[in-house]
């Protein structure tokens, strides 16, 4: 695959940089996911001292692969270049120092000449019940929304609330299914999600066209009542039962 290539040849450019000490892939090449599709995330872990001089030699390593048609500077866990190859693969590079590196992730080493990485731990990366409680409150609430847009005939702001309301749902269904990945969101989701789940997902994600509302809507608080009745021990003192089921039972009445 092209991302293979890519890896290899501006790995190779990084390596022999004085400022770089190491060398690893994050993302699906790191957890064995990537296909056809997967970006790249790649990281240096460079010297502090050398880390100025270093981010001004990126673009021309990543351009041992082939020219950029697009890139742009972003500072997520450190210096970032988000970068799209003229054969459209999306590469990322990141720069982080021993200081600044989060051992948030799984990781491939693939230079490490000191053993910089050698006690490099990935920890897991799950969301707290505060987390999930706020998620689970702000859904509830979006649910007054959409009925408000429904009744009043704006179906393309309902549509769009039926579009956060699921968003939210499926973080809480990440949470429940993969809790030490749950940060990731809806990424892959549809790996962790039983069939059972995932055809009743697919059938109210499928069904929140503007004209086929309150039906999508309608599913997805089907999804919910699951979710929160096995959910409800662990929710934090937040949690408002009573505004829930006050909104399913509106949301069931809605013709």
């Amino acid at each position: 695959m092209k991302q293979d290539v890519a890896i290899r040849q501006v790995g190779l450019a990084v390596k022999d940089d004085p400022a770089v000490r190491a060398v690893f892939l994050k993302g699906a090449h790191a957890r064995g996911e990537q296909d056809a599709y997967s970006d790249v995330d790649l990281y240096c872990l460079v010297h502090s001292e050398g880390l100025t001089d270093f981010l001004a030699r990126r673009i021309s390593y990543m351009e041992s692969y082939k020219p950029l048609i697009f890139w742009s500077e972003a500072n997520f866990v450190g210096p970032q270049i988000v970068g799209v190859f003229e054969d459209g693969l999306h590469f990322d590079l990141y720069t982080v120092t021993a200081e600044s590196l989060k051992q948030t992730e799984q990781i491939l080493v693939l230079h490490d000449p000191e053993g910089c990485l050698a006690n490099y731990k990935a920890e897991s990366f799950p969301m707290s019940d505060v987390e999930i409680t706020r998620i689970l409150s702000g859904f509830t609430f979006s649910l007054l929304e959409f009925e408000t847009a429904y009744l009043r005939g704006d179906l393309l702001w309902a549509h769009r609330l039926g579009s956060h309301l699921a968003a939210d749902l499926m973080i809480v269904l990440r949470h429940v299914a993969d809790p030490s990945t749950a940060q990731l969101g809806i990424k892959r989701l549809h790996h962790k999600l039983s069939p059972q789940q995932l055809d009743e997902l697919t059938g109210a994600l499928n069904a929140l066209g503007p004209d086929a509302l309150p039906s999508g809507v309608q599913k997805l608080v089907d999804l919910a009542v699951v979710l929160i009745a096995d959910l409800t021990e662990r929710l934090s003192e937040n949690w408002n039962q009573r505004f829930f089921d006050f909104m399913v039972k509106r949301i069931y009445a809605l013709s």
